[in-house]
């Protein structure tokens, strides 16, 4: 299974719509969606809204979400900080949405960067955060006897800028320093694949099985120890025991 095809199954348990009853949306809203992906989320507002640019770094994913976009879905290859909001401005109208999930746990310093979205937004305008909190760990039996290097690994990958495993449990307190007034917040937010209770299906550990086999960084924490590990992990997501433990969190603001 490569990235996309990986891609494209999750979106089989992200269940977009649940979301939208807690977003102020409005028919005119031009929309950005940071981290697009395989491009569901946008596909989704696309038909709500006036307009959608989905912003990804992956050009795979650019490239299938332009095979199949619709006359109001627009793509653009580009990380984060390069996107020119002056662009989308001039060609689709000001920003009053902002919808990003799992992708600006990615930045060295979100902070910096929530607070220029705050400048670009139009007043009034939305922001709608969906990303994950303790992401390994949480679905890591806490007896295990890889527990602690795990967290201890997640904390050193926040503080080397590389990729913030628990930022969702962040996401309010920085959008408050950022400007935004918070309007909605979901501490556990129940995702089949990240935040359940409950043996997971098959097809779900087979997407964790691709997942703990990219994280090379884990896999020289652990060594020769990595296969237990994961062997231990997949064992503790498929059990009746596994409990959801807050690994997703979601929250929406408005300037």
């Amino acid at each position: 299974m490569n990235l996309l095809q990986e891609y494209k199954k999750q979106q089989e348990w992200r269940e977009w719509e649940r979301f939208i009853e807690f977003i102020p949306l409005s028919a005119n809203d031009i929309i950005v969606d940071l981290g697009c992906s395989v491009g569901d989320a946008s596909r989704m507002f696309s038909h709500k809204v006036k307009h959608v640019v989905g912003v990804d770094i992956n050009s795979e994913f650019i490239a299938f979400c332009d095979s199949r976009k619709t006359t109001n879905e627009t793509f653009k290859l580009s990380d984060f900080q390069s996107l020119d909001y002056r662009e989308i401005q001039r060609y689709f109208g000001e920003v009053n949405g902002i919808w990003a999930s799992y992708s600006i746990s990615y930045l060295s310093d979100p902070i910096s960067y929530l607070t220029s979205l705050y400048s670009v937004l139009k007043e009034g305008g939305w922001i709608a955060l969906l990303d994950v909190s303790c992401f390994i760990s949480g679905n890591l039996a806490k007896g295990s006897e890889y527990y602690e290097r795990v967290v201890a690994f997640e904390q050193a990958s926040y503080r080397s800028g590389l990729y913030d495993f628990d930022f969702g449990a962040k996401m309010q307190g920085m959008l408050g320093q950022a400007g935004f007034n918070i309007v909605h917040v979901d501490s556990d937010v129940t995702d089949p694949e990240l935040n359940f209770s409950g043996a997971a299906s098959a097809d779900v550990i087979e997407g964790w099985s691709a997942r703990l086999g990219r994280m090379k960084k884990l896999r020289e924490l652990l060594g020769e120890e990595y296969t237990e590990f994961c062997n231990e992990f997949l064992a503790n997501l498929s059990a009746d025991t596994h409990d959801k433990r807050g690994n997703v969190r979601f929250v929406v603001a408005r300037k």
